[in-house]
């Protein structure tokens, strides 16, 4: 009881976070827009993506060492209090309508998330053992897209009828309790390191986990399908905020509809993934994801509209939902101690430079194609990556071969 009782307070503090990053993340690209003119709208919906994830790229190694030399508990929480500053940020943006400063408050967010990223996932075995990896992988990204389609749909309702005073206060209050349910969190870690002496400089940190990567076989290969999974997510969901409304001619509600339909779908793949998966590692599902690639490239084939295009929306997110979570947890499980940090870390790195790369290719591939061709090019991605994966990682094609004669 008190083990499920300790998930409880890391899944919901993630899940409060991952709402308030992605309510005004979405405020700020329904709001903003309408005072920047729809002619920016693509540019502000690229800027406040890119905005979450700089800060990933050039502090994910300071948020490892923290990881490493300070109690991860300690880091959440002072993290979930910072929250409550940055939302005073945002509420001052959307009170004087200041793009510069909403935006700025979505960089702040982004800061505060990467410092504590690895610390929160880093809690998920010092709370459940090495047998509770796979089911608190999955449930922590199920709570996460859980997250994101809470703070999406709320974002989409309420930007339409309640006024900027109270998503100021709604946004304030979910940090204070993001902050207050992270005082709840117990975990058994290990002592902290008295000293780390790993760089600072982002260049050079890749350089190193990637050659420290090297001792761990097939690692750097999962820290690239993760990173890939977040690119074709990241696209995703800027697409689907242009697309639905400038060629479905679809509400700001309804689009929210839409992309809430993609976080459950992953939200759910993701923890039916750790429930499959029982107490083992199940890498066997990663070649699932190749059914991602397929209805995505059904969406562009058929022209999909209206019911048809969000089933197929919500079958590519709950496929690649499975894809993620195994990969995730084989990271967990085969990275140990304080060393698990830097790892983390790394792989945050690499994703958010993905995430980045995403955001300048949906901005360029905008300008020079229709939006619908977007689809495509993510079935061609999903495809390729899933290969890759099968042929370079050999525990993806023997626990394939294994989960397919025990299922």
């Amino acid at each position: 009881m008190a083990k499920r009782k300790n998930w409880f307070s890391l899944f919901f503090t993630n899940y409060l976070g991952v709402l308030n990053d992605n309510f005004l993340k979405t405020l700020a690209c329904f709001i903003c827009i309408a005072w920047v003119g729809k002619e920016n709208e693509s540019m502000v919906v690229t800027l406040a993506s890119a905005a979450l994830v700089i800060p990933y790229l050039l502090f994910s190694p300071l948020a490892g060492r923290l990881a490493k030399i300070y109690k991860k508990r300690k880091i959440v929480v002072w993290a979930k209090f910072a929250e409550m500053l940055i939302m005073v940020v945002a509420a001052a943006g959307f009170l004087m309508h200041s793009t510069v400063l909403v935006l700025s408050s979505i960089l702040l967010m982004g800061l505060q998330s990467a410092l504590f990223s690895p610390s929160k996932y880093g809690l998920i075995r010092d709370i459940g053992g090495e047998e509770g990896i796979s089911y608190g992988s999955g449930a922590m990204e199920m709570f996460a897209f859980v997250g994101i389609l809470t703070g999406t749909l709320m974002a989409a309702f309420l930007s339409e009828s309640v006024t900027i005073p109270v998503l100021c206060v709604i946004l304030f209050g979910v940090a204070l309790l993001g902050w207050l349910s992270s005082l709840t969190i117990r975990a058994n870690e290990s002592e902290p390191m008295k000293e780390s002496h790993e760089t600072l400089n982002p260049v050079k940190f890749v350089k190193d986990m990637f050659v420290r990567a090297l001792a761990f076989k097939g690692l750097n290969w999962v820290v690239v399908g993760l990173a890939t999974f977040w690119f074709i997510g990241s696209m995703i969901q800027m697409v689907l905020i242009v697309y639905c409304r400038s060629d479905l001619g679809m509400s700001d509600s309804k689009t929210g509809i839409v992309m809430s339909l993609a976080a459950v779908g992953i939200g759910a793949g993701c923890y039916l993934a750790g429930v499959l998966s029982r107490r083992d590692v199940e890498l066997g599902l990663v070649p699932g994801g190749i059914t991602t690639g397929v209805t995505l490239l059904a969406i562009f084939l058929f022209d999909a509209h209206g019911v048809t295009f969000a089933i197929l929306v919500f079958l590519a997110a709950f496929f690649s939902g499975m894809f993620k979570v195994p990969l995730d947890a084989w990271i967990q499980a085969n990275v140990k101690g304080r060393e698990l940090g830097d790892m983390l870390a790394y792989s945050n790195l690499i994703t958010f430079l993905f995430m980045l790369m995403a955001s300048g290719c949906f901005g360029g591939m905008t300008m020079l194609f229709d939006t619908k061709y977007v689809f495509i090019f993510l079935a061609v991605l999903t495809f390729t990556i899933t290969v890759v994966l099968f042929l370079c990682v050999e525990e993806v094609r023997m626990r394939f071969k294994k989960f397919r004669l025990k299922n």
